[in-house]
């Protein structure tokens, strides 16, 4: 599996002057996290972004949106939005802002415990 790395340096730009986030391969990509969850990022199939349940419900009415799978289940929270609906600066831009406001709205996750 791959992503598209212009897509991840468009996110990277966005997220520039934002504190707090961190950048790890997961979900078969590269995602960004804040405070232990990963709000969005880079698949091969396009971006993924975390939102809550009420805008989750209008995004997968919108065209180039789709519930995003792993392994033929869908996880909770998270969008698929296709390339289609990413080529302006500002397009990605609404996504990044509202997934990252989404993700400061979240308590911090608790790591999990190491195993001795």
């Amino acid at each position: 599996m791959g992503y598209d790395e212009r897509l991840l340096e468009r996110v990277r730009d966005v997220l520039e002057r934002k504190p707090g986030w961190t950048e790890k391969s997961l979900y078969g990509g590269r995602v960004y996290v804040l405070n232990g969850h990963p709000f969005i990022g880079a698949v091969d199939d396009g971006l993924i972004a975390l939102c809550d349940a009420e805008s989750l419900r209008k995004h997968l009415e919108l065209k180039h949106c789709s519930a995003f799978t792993q392994k033929g289940k869908a996880l909770p929270g998270w969008v698929l939005v296709s390339m289609e609906a990413l080529k302006t600066a500002k397009q990605l831009s609404r996504w990044v802002e509202a997934s990252f406001a989404h993700a400061q709205t979240l308590k911090a996750a608790k790591k999990p415990a190491r195993k001795k």
